[in-house]
């Protein structure tokens, strides 16, 4: 765990970057408590879902997604990616196309599907060992509620399943309830505590 010192040495390379505000990614609340000390506020409170038998994805749920069909992604993409986020999530919480390059290089292997022609969702998932990410799930607000984000984890599912990974985390808002539903629909379950984004303004 990083030392209030350490937060505050971080908070003022990155000031002196330039930058007028930070973010920090998901953090424990251990963490957390350190942020908070050096001035840092909550953002968003996030629950953390693990899924432990991605081999045992359920036949039918693989039948049910298999008429929407996921297509692979390459970078020329990413744009076209970028604003079904943005669509999404709003200009607060959505990727660029850069951050989302960067979601997919967060581990040493990572799998890009799209959905819908024109894009209309895409999911980046990862794996380290055994160990899986669903980094990040999106699907256009005009396409939600169709099974294109279903399908789209499943795929992940299928996709880690295939290389032996034992245990896929994911974090959604918790205030999120049609992911939360999704995410349990298919075999996820809520662990430990909830996570926090902080954001600090800087002088």
């Amino acid at each position: 765990m990083p030392s209030l010192a350490d937060v505050r040495d971080w908070t003022n390379r990155i000031g002196d970057l330039g930058y007028t505000a930070v973010r920090t990614n998901a953090l424990t609340a251990g963490v957390g408590r350190q942020m908070e000390s050096a001035g840092y506020v909550v953002l968003q409170d996030l629950v953390l879902l693990e899924h432990t038998t991605p081999r045992n994805i359920r036949s039918h749920e693989a039948s049910a997604a298999a008429p929407r069909t996921t297509h692979s992604l390459d970078s020329n993409q990413l744009t076209a990616a970028s604003a079904v986020d943005l669509a999404a999530f709003g200009t607060q919480w959505g990727l660029s196309a850069t951050a989302i390059a960067d979601a997919c290089k967060a581990t040493p292997r990572y799998r890009l599907r799209g959905i819908g022609e024109p894009l209309a969702g895409y999911a980046v998932s990862g794996r380290d060992g055994s160990q899986g990410f669903l980094q990040r799930l999106s699907v256009a607000p005009d396409h939600q509620r169709r099974g294109l984000g279903r399908a789209l984890v499943v795929d992940s599912l299928v996709w880690m399943a295939r290389w032996r990974v034992q245990r896929v985390l994911v974090n959604t808002a918790l205030d999120n309830d049609a992911a939360l539903s999704l995410y349990q629909g298919l075999g996820f379950r809520r662990v430990g505590d909830h996570l926090r984004v902080y954001e600090r303004a800087l002088p």
